[in-house]
């Protein structure tokens, strides 16, 4: 049985100044909803992932995170030995795979019950968990508190969206998207290094060779920063594969999945894109209804021009969060 349901107190004026503050620079001094337990760690992960050993295992673990998944498996799938895999990943990311696949199924269904009505149920299946009992003990080693609870915590901890943007709720409009390759380059760290990221990913490409005045750019986003903390946050830079015959080895190639997308327009310099991505799914998702889809990224960037061409400058993009069928 879950304990009794805490009421948290709501922000007070000057934390919540504080939080719009940070919120501004893209770097939280801590993620207010993130986990009361400090993560014990080697070391944080690489700024650019190029293993390709542990790139394959990273794609896999976040591929599979509704799904059982063994140390062996992922093994067989880098064509490495357990124990290599295991002392490699561990140099390489600072945590084991087990403990990179607990912590980030644990941090989506943070995100799912801050940004919906789910049943803890059905996110705890969402989750990969078989049962309602072992998500609620993992949940609470990781956050201190049961799910019930957190969902009370996490929507009152976070930042309350602006008078200012209220009436771009209105703005979010429901598109339909088939799927699309991608080819994709992994980062890690805070959302204030995201044009940064841009940057080395264009010059990455441009020394591979890729034509980079042909290419469409789409930013793959899986952490809210108010839960996972700056130096895990994960970002894909990734461009839309067009059959392009040329690679780098710290490219992936994945799928965008074909789902509807709720999608708000962002044209403004980036570090105004948290208001947009609380207007999506922390205000519209409630209001509207739609339940947001289970699988996939938690939401993608679409530029409409080359992000590495507008750094510090207006970014012309569309957040889009995918949806439910």
């Amino acid at each position: 049985m879950e304990p009794a349901e805490t009421v948290a107190s709501q922000p007070s004026a000057t934390m919540t100044a504080r939080l719009i503050e940070q919120e501004r620079a893209l770097l939280f001094d801590s993620p207010p909803a993130g986990s009361y337990a400090p993560y014990q760690r080697e070391k944080p992960p690489p700024r650019l992932l190029e293993d390709p050993r542990i790139i394959k295992a990273v794609r896999l673990i976040e591929e599979t995170l509704d799904e059982p998944l063994t140390l062996e498996q992922i093994a067989v799938h880098t064509h490495l030995s357990s124990s290599r895999l295991q002392r490699r990943f561990l140099d390489v990311m600072g945590e084991s795979p087990g403990e990179y696949l607990r912590r980030t199924r644990l941090e989506r269904a943070a995100i799912f019950l801050i940004i919906t009505q789910q049943s803890v149920l059905s996110i705890a299946l969402t989750a990969g968990y078989a049962s309602h009992e072992a998500f609620i003990r993992a949940f609470h080693r990781q956050f201190g508190l049961v799910p019930t609870q957190y969902r009370q915590f996490a929507r009152q901890a976070s930042t309350p969206l602006a008078p200012e943007d209220e009436p771009r709720v209105d703005q979010v409009r429901v598109e339909h998207f088939v799927a699309q390759p991608v080819l994709a380059m992994r980062f890690y760290g805070s959302y204030a290094q995201v044009e940064d990221n841009w940057r080395h990913f264009a010059e990455l490409l441009d020394r591979a060779g890729f034509p980079l005045d042909e290419l469409q750019a789409v930013g793959i986003v899986q952490d809210n920063p108010e839960i996972t903390p700056n130096d895990l946050v994960r970002y894909d830079c990734a461009i839309v594969d067009t059959g392009f015959d040329r690679t780098h080895p710290a490219l992936s190639r994945l799928t965008l999945p074909a789902v509807r997308f709720a999608c708000l327009e962002h044209r403004a310099p980036y570090n105004h894109i948290f208001p947009v991505y609380r207007i999506l799914g922390s205000v519209w998702g409630l209001r509207s209804g739609e339940r947001f889809a289970a699988g996939g990224p938690s939401s993608l960037e679409r530029y409409y021009q080359p992000p590495w061409l507008n750094a510090s400058g207006k970014q012309w993009l569309d957040v889009t969060i995918g949806l439910e069928d």
